[in-house]
């Protein structure tokens, strides 16, 4: 189950725990560089909170995330075939 744990008007950050690694998912609702600016610090004092490293599934062919994803500090880690025979990009991010 996915719990939302920063709210911003912009912006929603979850976490969820599953096999044993937390998950980040993200719904952006407006970016600028300014709200680029604030995300990053809520994200980096997130991963200081949980003090693990976070980890994300995206889709391959979803260049879009996959370059949101290494802006924001995520490194690739290795590919994964998910159950529904899609292939996807895990990254991981820590402090």
């Amino acid at each position: 189950m996915k719990v939302p744990v920063v709210l911003r008007q912009d912006y929603i950050m979850y976490l969820e725990l599953f096999e044993g690694m937390l998950w980040f998912h993200t719904d952006v609702h407006k970016w600028t560089v300014e709200i680029k600016a604030k995300y990053l610090e809520d994200l980096n004092i997130l991963q200081y909170l949980v003090n693990c490293p976070l980890v994300a599934m995206v889709n391959q062919r979803d260049k879009k995330l996959g370059k949101f994803s290494r802006v924001i500090g995520f490194k690739y880690e290795q590919p994964f075939l998910g159950n529904d025979k899609q292939m996807y990009d895990i990254y991981s991010r820590s402090k």
